[in-house]
């Protein structure tokens, strides 16, 4: 099948010879089953077939900040500011009252609008969710951490992927995500 947007656009960036356009990572509408970036084969895994302890609690992790667009730090900060200011709420009367119930409500309304974001502001956590499960090759499935999430990221950027191929897959790892998004 036959994308002609996109094929349009590949057509007009020749012609306005545009340098160092991104490459994508999508072939035939599908992700692509393995790639190099900067000298490295890397190979995209089914999440099941690469998943220990440490990289399902990173996954969860990760996936939390990516599809609430905030992380787990940021939200458990924002329950702890509106525990103070209910209990500064509790104690206030007249004028400090209508203050604190003010600032309870425009907090309760930001925290709600905190979900939706641009979503280009979920692309960082979604390359930090496909180093999950793209492996270079030869990588010691064992362990996982961010030093070696960053190598792999900075292989992709460095090879001129395209982000949002990487978003579309961390989307399509998470229904949740997908939900919320599409709730904004």
């Amino acid at each position: 099948m036959s994308d002609i947007l996109a094929d349009k656009f590949a057509e007009t960036m020749k012609k306005i010879k545009a340098i160092n356009a991104p490459k994508s990572l999508i072939v035939n509408g599908k992700f692509k089953s393995e790639f190099i970036a900067n000298g490295t084969k890397y190979i995209v895994m089914p999440p099941d077939k690469v998943f220990n302890i440490d990289r399902q609690i990173a996954y969860h992790n990760i996936e939390t900040a990516f599809s609430l667009n905030q992380t787990p730090t940021a939200i458990k900060k924002r329950f702890v500011d509106l525990w103070e200011n209910i209990i500064r709420l509790m104690q206030a009367t007249g004028d400090d009252w209508a203050k604190n119930m003010n600032t309870l409500l425009r907090d309760c309304m930001n925290n709600l609008d905190s979900f939706k974001g641009e979503l280009t502001s979920r692309y960082p956590a979604a390359y930090y969710i496909c180093t999950l499960f793209i492996i270079r090759e030869n990588e010691d499935l064992n362990a996982w951490n961010f030093e070696a999430a960053d190598e792999k990221i900075n292989d992709w950027v460095k090879e001129n992927y395209r982000a949002v191929d990487f978003f579309g897959l961390a989307l399509g790892t998470s229904q949740e995500s997908q939900t919320i998004i599409n709730e904004s």
